[in-house]
């Protein structure tokens, strides 16, 4: 085995389950979304599991505000969403992976083990079933902006026992693979954006301008175009991404990665925002000692 970019694998990282390594590496050398979803799939099929559900969401309170669902349950499941909002309520993900991060045993074979639930939430269970999901765990998931969720289940058409075997042998490799893989999803359905959203190379560079802070003549000037034109694209960009104004454009340049976050912005020196040490010294910013004044004059 080796790394993507042709380094050997070292003895030190060969600790972890020989599954888990072949989807990390594997998973380094993705270059798409579609590329990690495949990775999601080969590792459920090669563990026998013929569910996948993965589910983003931006805001956790608005089910329809998804970024994204993939999914190996048919259309059928999602005309039944829209048929019957109210199970949405009754999810896997708002009932628990938008306020836990636990993983959860999910299907008909754990229902004795569920408690009290409603007859919503026993039909929504059964509803999966149908889809293939007898069986399951679903690992929730964060990102690290407030508000943002998700959360990706595995599962198939086992009884509890041979399900709970195979948590005990693979429980790890899933619960890691899942975590890795939405963080690599999550950082390329970013850098995905531009083509998402059909930007021109034009447009991209007066998003990346607006996120700089220029405005409308300083754009036109640094474009070599009139301020019209550059009015004309403003409009473009926000018709083809859904931004309602400036703010929401230059934040838009930010999130992909065509200026810097602001929380991580360059400083003019080395900069330490917080450090703790083990020996219970602490500081909210740490800098480089700064040259004595005989020894600058030097």
């Amino acid at each position: 085995m080796e790394h993507f970019d042709g380094a050997a694998v070292a003895a030190t990282e060969t600790f972890v389950p020989a599954r888990l390594l072949d989807f990390l590496l594997r998973l380094e050398a993705t270059r798409t979304t579609d590329a990690v979803w495949e990775l999601f799939l080969d590792l459920a099929h090669g563990l026998g599991l013929t569910v996948v559900d993965y589910v983003y969401a931006t805001d956790f309170r608005n089910w329809e505000q998804a970024q994204f669902i993939r999914t190996t349950f048919t259309s059928d499941w999602l005309e039944r969403l829209r048929a019957y909002p109210h199970i949405r309520d009754t999810s896997n993900f708002r009932m628990h992976g938008c306020r836990y991060l636990t993983p959860l045993k999910i299907g008909p074979a754990y229902l004795p083990l569920m408690g009290e639930i409603s007859d919503d939430k026993r039909r929504h269970v059964h509803r999966a079933a149908e889809q293939g999901l007898n069986a399951g765990v679903a690992f929730p998931l964060r990102m690290g902006d407030p508000g943002h969720a998700a959360l990706i289940a595995f599962g198939g058409s086992h009884g509890a026992e041979a399900f709970d075997a195979l948590l005990t042998r693979h429980g790890w490799t899933l619960h890691a693979a899942a975590l890795a893989g939405h963080a690599r999803y999550a950082e390329l359905f970013k850098t995905e954006f531009v083509k998402r959203n059909h930007l021109t190379p034009k447009q991209k560079e007066l998003l990346r301008l607006v996120g700089h802070g220029m405005m409308d003549k300083q754009i036109a000037h640094a474009l070599g175009i009139s301020f019209s034109a550059v009015r004309q694209r403003l409009s473009s960009v926000q018709a083809k991404t859904g931004a309602q104004n400036r703010a929401d454009l230059a934040a838009l340049a930010a999130r992909i990665g065509l200026v810097p976050d602001p929380l991580l912005k360059a400083h003019g020196d080395d900069l330490t925002v917080f450090v703790c040490t083990g020996d219970g010294r602490t500081g909210t910013e740490v800098r480089p000692p700064r040259a004595c004044a005989h020894e600058a004059a030097e």
